[in-house]
């Protein structure tokens, strides 16, 4: 069956990889904005979703409603190949600011990781891959559910960490749905 497939090939490449530099990073930063394209953009939304239940100050790129980044400001990019165009320019950007940046991506060897000060490596495979990689699913789809699960651990140990409760992340939930 499709989904145990699904299933294996995550629980085959999940690290633990949320230690005490990346929870102290969210936390001590002043915003956090997020920046991916496409399907890995989406699964990032979520992501940025639950930032602001915990109580930080989230915004997703492009929005009309994002503020200009400063120094202060940590930018997290998802971004499989790490060759976007645009998720580029605007690691481009914060560098030009002095922001920190957190890169979400399948490997080291691109131009966004050589700018961010922290990458995660997840679970998939770059659009420059072969089609024959370790993944029997198509093109992105294991980097992207890989993008929104460990979104969601990484609440998870921010929330232990941080002492932070479900209620107190339910009463920044959204009531204008």
């Amino acid at each position: 069956m499709n989904w145990q497939t699904v299933l294996t090939e995550l629980a085959q490449n999940v690290d633990d990889v949320n230690d005490e530099a990346l929870l102290g990073l969210v936390n001590q930063s002043e915003r956090v904005f997020l920046a991916g394209a496409g399907r890995s953009g989406l699964a990032l939304k979520s992501f940025a979703m639950r930032l602001t239940q915990l109580g930080k100050q989230a915004f997703v790129v492009g929005e009309t409603t994002t503020p200009a980044i400063t120094a202060s400001d940590l930018l997290v990019i998802a971004s499989s190949s790490g060759e976007t165009t645009q998720l580029v320019q605007f690691a481009a950007t914060a560098i030009d600011v002095g922001a920190t940046i957190w890169l979400w991506s399948t490997g080291t060897d691109s131009t966004i990781a050589r700018q961010s000060q922290f990458v995660t490596l997840l679970a998939g495979k770059s659009k420059f891959a072969d089609a024959d990689t370790a993944t029997k699913q198509p093109m992105g789809s294991l980097f992207e559910q890989s993008v929104w699960l460990f979104g969601d651990i990484f609440t998870m140990d921010y929330m232990q960490r941080y002492q932070i409760t479900e209620s107190f992340m339910k009463a920044r939930h959204s009531n204008l749905e």
